[in-house]
């Protein structure tokens, strides 16, 4: 499993958006997760338009954010499992557009009992 850590730096101060993402427990990606939404080459372009990792993560945790705030208002707990949806571009070197993907957010406690996200794949029956 890849980790990312959010980091608490002090962009926060200059992008009220990155207060909410705070209240967020910490969050990890499975490999294949932080591959295809997450990752992004040095120098890859599409379109002419650059993107980069720490770009396509926050738009993911603004996503997961929305979701778990949208549910907790409506029901008024935050669930334990959420499905995301997220757009992002695909790295197969052909695709130009953003396409959806549907995520699983497990909310969970670690071996220390800490709050713990994890983002994987749904899978398939």
């Amino acid at each position: 499993m890849t980790t990312t850590e959010r980091a608490h730096a002090p962009a926060i101060e200059a992008d009220p958006d990155l207060i909410e993402l705070t209240r967020l427990p910490a969050v990890v990606y499975t490999a294949d997760i932080y591959a295809d939404c997450i990752a992004w080459p040095e120098g890859y372009t599409v379109n002419g338009r650059r993107e980069d990792a720490t770009e396509r993560e926050y738009h993911l945790l603004r996503a997961l954010a929305a979701t778990l705030d949208g549910i907790r208002k409506a029901v008024g707990v935050r669930p334990p499992r959420v499905i995301v949806q997220v757009m992002r571009t695909p790295l197969d070197g052909r695709s130009t557009a953003p396409k959806p993907v549907r995520l699983l957010a497990d909310t969970r406690r670690d071996e220390h009992g800490a709050a713990l996200i994890t983002i994987s794949r749904i899978r398939r029956r």
